[in-house]
């Protein structure tokens, strides 16, 4: 054979290898299986509802259902963790607590096990949250924040009654600027 009919069968040659090869690749590629991070952990768990009713620390108040939302701060614990195939099982200690424009504030602590299935796409592979299941998660009510809406409600409340009676008060003719501001404060008038 020719030189010139060998490069193109050794260009055709060398496709098909990297083809079938490519197949091999594939096949770790999809072996490989995405990390489970204390990162992704605070993420997966926004949205998620703890399985049951999380019952209060004292023990007297109701027990309630517990959501995880986005504005909370999460900090966690990986106590332990197994994965076996497209299943992973994480065993957390957890404290977390409403976010701060709560009305009924509390705080949550406590063990959690979650439990995960790999979800395969058609390119992507991802870890996906399908229970939470309550270990020693409890809850305990926090004293509410005072309503920083009244305060100011007092404060504008305040400077306005104080405004109107310095406006009352009327300057003394040949006296002092300390005098008149002092006058002015007390809301005396000057005569």
């Amino acid at each position: 054979m020719s030189r010139r009919r060998l490069t193109p069968a050794l260009l055709i040659l060398s496709l098909l290898t990297a083809c079938g090869g490519g197949g091999a690749q594939q096949q770790s590629a999809q072996d490989q299986r995405p990390e489970i991070t204390l990162e992704s952990i605070r993420e997966d768990l926004n949205g998620e509802w703890v399985d049951g009713r999380v019952p209060a620390a004292d023990g007297k108040s109701q027990p309630r259902g517990w959501a995880f939302d986005h504005s909370e701060p999460k900090q966690i614990e990986i106590v332990e963790q197994k994965i076996e195939g497209d299943r992973a099982t994480f065993l957390i200690n957890m404290q977390t607590r409403t976010g701060p424009r709560s009305r009924d504030p509390i705080s949550l602590s406590g063990q959690l096990r979650l439990h995960y299935e790999l979800e395969s796409g058609l390119v992507f592979r991802k870890w996906e949250i399908v229970r939470v299941e309550n270990v020693s998660f409890k809850y305990v009510k926090e004293t509410p924040p005072p309503d920083a809406n009244a305060n100011n409600a007092n404060a504008n409340s305040n400077a306005n009654s104080n405004a109107n009676v310095n406006s009352n008060a009327k300057p003394k003719a040949g006296a002092t600027p300390q005098a008149n501001a002092n006058a002015s404060r007390t809301g005396e008038e000057n005569n």
